[in-house]
């Protein structure tokens, strides 16, 4: 950030730029950029599972859950991992970066496994 600074006021100096757009230009590289709003209409509202057997193309287990809900068991589950001496990031699961996903707008399928063994479908959609 230094090295833009120095280049701001070189440009100064040269007269390339005015006083009040290099203050401008200053002012903006001190204000850190905002995260973007998320609109109650565009956050997700449901996590839903839904897993199908594929023999008969009938579902045997549909589960909806509130997002609510699960922010909360997402945050709950990586506090009590950690208690009990669990390493979820070890195991390639990290929970913080599933619901910061979901709080931020994550939409759509984030999981589609076929168990060819089972004869099953699971998927799992944040809607």
């Amino acid at each position: 950030m230094e090295e833009e600074k120095i280049r701001i006021l070189n440009m100064v100096k040269e007269g390339t730029i005015t006083v009040e757009e290099a203050t401008k230009l200053l002012e903006a590289l001190e204000t850190p950029a905002e995260e973007p709003e998320i609109s109650e209409t565009t956050k997700a509202k449901w996590l839903r599972v839904r897993i199908t057997d594929l023999k008969t193309n009938r579902i045997k287990v549909s589960v909806n859950l509130p997002i609510g809900l699960v922010d909360w068991a997402l945050r709950t589950g990586t506090k009590l991992a950690s208690f009990g001496g669990v390493d979820l990031n070890g195991m390639g699961v990290n929970l913080e970066e599933l619901r910061s996903a979901i709080h931020y707008g994550l939409k759509g399928k984030i999981i589609d496994v076929v168990d060819e063994e089972e004869q099953t479908h699971i998927e799992i959609l944040v809607e």
